[in-house]
């Protein structure tokens, strides 16, 4: 049984996100709770007791709302539903749940697509709990439809990894009879022959059909989305770690514009540092 946290702005883009996590889990023994935060600017600061109690109120109708459009949507299923209104910075937030007995196992977050100084400011949300929650992420970009992800694309550093951080990966590629595709990032004159042998993922994801692919050059970003694209891929998996190969993809416009301009959605795994 999971605990899947949905954080939402109760907008059509995190109604997307939602229904995805949900048909992605099953409605069967996990329970799903959608999260809706109340930004400093909008509660508490600088606004009385009676005002911050009319937005409580109005947050607090919007969530039932969007709950019943979430049951709405996912015609059939029966989906075991919290709802939480919190105040403060969403990042800030998600992170708290990460103590918490019943953590959750995976954030679902909408993103959506934009152009120019819109891409920076749109979607910057999810870029932020990405980097600084800690907790796995799945970003759902705005236009996809759930299909199960049986063609999965895995990003790798060749830094360590724990079984406990690929478990989300592992626990989706076994529902789905999904196929993982090993993607290494090589460094400047590294060859594939040096690299062939010493990747920790044929131990760890064991029975699951996996195969590996490499991948050259500067552009780590595009040429993932790229590599995606040709393969019909149907989620991208990246392990991110403190000063990773992959650390420069997280800061916040740079993980916007990730998030954002592939129609996959993304996995994001947390390898929490041990030094």
């Amino acid at each position: 049984m999971a605990h899947v946290l949905l954080p939402t702005d109760l907008s059509d883009n995190a109604l997307n996100a939602a229904t995805y996590a949900v048909r992605l889990f099953g409605d069967e023994g996990h329970t799903f709770t959608l999260l809706h935060v109340l930004s400093p600017s909008m509660s508490m600061e600088g606004v009385d007791v009676a005002t911050d109690l009319q937005l409580a109120r109005i947050a607090a109708e919007g969530l039932t709302a969007f709950s019943t459009k979430l049951s709405k949507a996912l015609a059939g299923m029966k989906p075991s539903l919290a709802t939480v209104i919190e105040h403060g910075v969403l990042s800030t937030v998600v992170k708290r749940f990460r103590d918490d007995a019943n953590a959750p196992a995976l954030v679902v977050m909408g993103t959506q697509g934009a152009t120019g100084i819109e891409e920076v400011l749109i979607g910057s949300n999810t870029a932020d709990v990405i980097k600084h929650s800690g907790l796995p992420v799945l970003a759902v970009p705005h236009e996809c439809t759930y299909t199960s992800p049986r063609r999965i694309l895995l990003a790798e550093d060749a830094g360590p990894i724990e079984k406990n951080t690929l478990k989300p990966l592992l626990d989706i590629a076994r529902w789905s009879q999904g196929e993982v595709t090993i993607v290494r990032v090589l460094n400047e004159g590294a060859s594939e022959d040096t690299d062939a042998n010493d990747s920790p993922y044929d131990v760890l994801l064991g029975a699951i059909p996996h195969t590996h692919q490499y991948l050259h050059g500067d552009d780590v970003q595009g040429a993932i989305n790229a590599l995606a694209d040709q393969g019909d891929t149907d989620l991208i998996a990246i392990v991110h770690r403190q000063r990773g190969i992959f650390d420069g993809l997280f800061h916040r416009s740079t993980s916007a514009r990730m998030v954002m301009h592939t129609h996959v959605p993304l996995l994001v795994l947390h390898q929490r540092s041990h030094s």
